[in-house]
């Protein structure tokens, strides 16, 4: 049973709802994924630039979204993939107490608005550097544009060096918005 995929192509934000920094941006190719994360300029430095091979999404108000949620930091072995079929992808997640034990559940290989991000490695089905995103929004399907991948990324530096000059968050938004 196969436990890998191949990603869906687009490109999107992710509505941040930590700071008055922009939203994050995700380009997502068959192979990997590029997430641009402003939000964490003000608070993990080492974050702003997330390189995945594997994203999929998760029903914002779902089960399965709460259950890797509740793993505790370390333990990504304990999220695997079981199964994918189609652009459906069964996760299982171990030692959850309200399940009995493990739960599995399915994520979705296709964005939709509203959905979370959720990027990985994935090497056959036992998962590491396990990231749950804020929902998708502005989606666009199709293969990503290099120009505003090297855009996004220039802008993100211009955010970096306003940040450390003291500018503010909401003010950093605005000029990064132009």
């Amino acid at each position: 049973m196969a436990k890998t995929w191949v990603n869906f192509e687009c490109t999107f934000n992710t509505a941040n709802t930590v700071n008055a920094l922009p939203d994050s941006i995700y380009f997502v190719t068959a192979a990997g994924m590029l997430r641009i994360a402003y939000v964490n300029i003000a608070r993990a430095q080492d974050q702003l630039v997330n390189i995945q091979p594997s994203v999929c999404y998760l029903d914002a108000d779902g089960d399965l979204q709460a259950a890797i949620m509740s793993t505790p930091y370390g333990a990504d072995h304990k999220i695997t993939v079981d199964s994918v079929i189609g652009d459906r992808i069964r996760v299982r997640v171990a030692d959850q107490p309200n399940a009995g034990g493990n739960y599995i559940g399915e994520a979705s290989r296709v964005p939709g608005n509203g959905m979370l991000t959720f990027d990985f490695k994935n090497d056959n089905g036992v998962l590491s550097k396990v990231h749950v995103g804020h929902a998708v929004k502005n989606l666009i399907p199709g293969k990503p544009d290099q120009g505003q991948m090297k855009v996004a990324y220039s802008r993100l530096e211009d955010a970096r060096e306003l940040f450390g000059k003291g500018v503010s968050p909401a003010t950093i938004t605005d000029i990064i918005a132009r």
